[in-house]
């Protein structure tokens, strides 16, 4: 699955001696962070050319974060970057070389984009110069490794004048630029590798957790607690926002899901309150949401912005067939799904793939809220990204399918937990 980076003007997190491009003119350029969500103010970094030759200018440098596991980055590269030459007559073109650090060292451990250099005229209007589906060379990289993009412009006059390069880097919007769009201060450029899923953030399905011997690799807050008899997560709704999280790496849900079983949801709170699984970047009001509302016994899908969804998809509850909760991205389209047993979902709302779902610095929040002096029973959940006891995984061919452990009964096959014997007991 495809790995979007943007160029911001974020500090660098570690910065190469030696600039390993073909530049004629590679002098004081600028560095930034290659960051999997945009950053910073919408900046630029220019350079004049006068060379009476085709000439390479390098504009800046940027580093992505280390690696998080040893794995191959191979398949295509596509980009949309904010352009401007200073004048027609300049015919600057795209100038891109791409590779690999070996570590936070000036080591190459390899070339993903050897000096590529452009077709398209950077026009006089600042807008975006899309490349797609460059091929890249496949590089075996390991935990740590970095990826350095060094990007400039080809000069292909041959005449003393001079003419600038510019490139549009930075800013926050909540949409990409887009191919020929003039909107370069509002809408962040960006670099896309087509297959590097997983390397520099971890796929939210590999969020798992059963809860056996305590909270695991989640953090808890606001009362949350580890239910030692039923091995689960307790969240008591309060005012204080309870909830866990996942945060030991940086998680992305393109191409991925995440899914939790919830066993027991709130009641008996005087006041507003309810419990939610909600997936969003940081803290800024923008998220996706499951919310169940005991006061009307409805679950609802949420899109907020603002922590607001104005159309949300409503449910009647139902304890048997939405015990089971889950997100899931696939091929551009957001999912919001429901199970009764972790194995057959049904769709309940979709969307398609936003700005932000793209963002390698996701989290996942199971939270809980309740008016001050409400005291709702609390919720638990259980089982997450990992299939019941009651279920196994088996390759059909082509991928690992979820099926039911049934046993015979004497009368009917039945749906039977799968148990292991230790030294003393059956768990």
């Amino acid at each position: 699955m495809a790995t979007r980076f943007w160029l911001t003007p974020t500090a660098a997190p570690y910065t190469p001696a030696t600039k390993r491009g073909t530049w004629t003119d590679n002098a004081t350029t600028i560095t930034g962070a290659l960051a999997m969500q945009p950053a910073g103010s919408a900046v630029t970094t220019a350079k004049v050319e006068t060379a009476t030759t085709t000439t390479n200018v390098l504009l800046g440098r940027w580093i992505g974060p280390p690696a998080r596991k040893a794995a191959t980055i191979t398949g295509t590269i596509s980009w949309v970057l904010g352009r401007m030459a200073s004048a027609a007559a300049a015919t600057m073109v795209d100038r891109m070389h791409i590779y690999v650090t070996a570590g936070n060292s000036d080591t190459v451990r390899g070339t993903l984009l050897s000096n590529y250099t452009g077709t398209v005229n950077w026009p006089t209007t600042a807008a975006g110069v899309a490349v797609t589906n460059q091929a890249i060379t496949s590089v075996a990289v390991q935990a740590g490794d970095r990826i350095v993009v060094e990007l400039g412009y080809q000069a292909k006059n041959t005449v003393a004048t001079a003419y600038t390069g510019t490139t549009h880097y930075g800013g926050t919007g909540t949409t990409d630029l887009a191919a020929g769009a003039t909107t370069v201060t509002t809408t962040p450029g960006w670099i896309e590798f087509s297959d590097a899923h997983g390397v520099f953030a971890a796929p939210m399905s590999e969020i798992v957790e059963k809860f056996t011997t305590g909270m695991g690799r989640f953090i808890y807050w606001g009362g949350t607690f580890w239910n030692e008899p039923w091995k689960r997560a307790g969240i008591p709704p309060n005012s204080a926002y309870p909830g866990l999280m996942a945060s030991d790496v940086p998680y992305e849900i393109t191409g991925s899901s995440h899914y939790f079983e919830v066993t027991t949801l709130p009641t008996g709170g005087a006041g507003t309150y309810f419990a939610a699984i909600v997936l969003g970047p940081v803290d800024n009001g923008t998220f996706v949401r499951f919310r169940y509302l005991p006061a009307t016994n409805t679950l609802t899908c949420d899109n907020c912005v603002n922590y607001y969804d104005p159309t949300p998809t409503t449910l009647t509850f139902d304890p048997v067939a939405h015990r089971w909760w889950r997100f899931r991205e696939a091929a551009g389209t957001l999912y919001w799904e429901t199970s009764p047993d972790a194995m057959t979902w049904t769709v309940r709302r979709t969307m398609a793939t936003t700005q932000w779902l793209k963002f390698g610095t996701l989290r996942v929040n199971f939270e809980g809220y309740a008016d001050e002096g409400s005291t709702p029973t609390p919720a638990e959940v259980d089982n997450i990204n990992t299939v019941p006891a009651t279920a196994v995984k088996v390759w059909n061919g082509a991928a690992w399918a979820v099926k039911p452990v049934k046993v015979w009964t004497g009368t009917a096959w039945a749906v039977k937990p799968v148990k292991a014997r230790s030294d003393t007991a059956w768990f």
